[in-house]
């Protein structure tokens, strides 16, 4: 080897390494269940008024959403149940409900479903949702030209615990 020539060498080498190990990191990270990014973050930022525009309609027509998320076993699917109600508490039937979940823990396998209308304001759904814990459910209601979006919290425990 050429006299002086170990330095350039070395330093191409600390570059090598640290660019592979700066890719290996990348990797791991992106296939991590507990890494999420929202998902059309970009759309949404661009349709940030529609979004602001929904939150006010929500507050104006003040309908509430009870959710009840029954967890799945291995081989058993679970269940989705939501109370739609208006501000005074009658329930809303003959609307469209559908609902985005995901585990806290696990944001980035996210769950979306149609809940089917099962009379007096109740809808249900099948969820193939089985990890307990805190859930995040987004939810979008529409009838007639009426929506509303709410976003709820469930703390669902394991099938054995009920």
């Amino acid at each position: 080897m050429k006299r002086g020539l170990q330095w350039p060498i070395g330093i191409a080498l600390v570059l090598i390494l640290s660019a592979g190990s700066n890719i290996w990191v990348a990797l791991v990270a992106s296939h991590d269940e507990a890494f999420a990014v929202e998902p059309d973050y970009y759309q949404k930022a661009v349709h940030f008024d529609d979004e602001m525009a929904l939150r006010a309609e929500s507050a104006r027509l003040g309908w509430h959403v009870t959710p009840a998320l029954a967890l799945g076993e291995p081989g058993r699917v679970g269940t989705l149940e939501a109370v739609v109600t208006d501000s005074s508490g009658t329930t809303i039937s003959g609307a469209s409900v559908q609902v985005l979940a995901m585990h806290n823990a696990r944001a980035s396998r996210q769950l979306t479903a149609t809940l089917a209308d099962a009379g007096d304001g109740r809808y249900r759904t099948s969820l193939d949702a089985v990890r307990p814990g805190e859930w995040e459910l987004r939810f979008l209601v529409t009838r007639g030209t009426d929506r509303f979006a709410v976003r709820s919290r469930v703390d669902a425990a394991p099938p054995s615990a009920k």
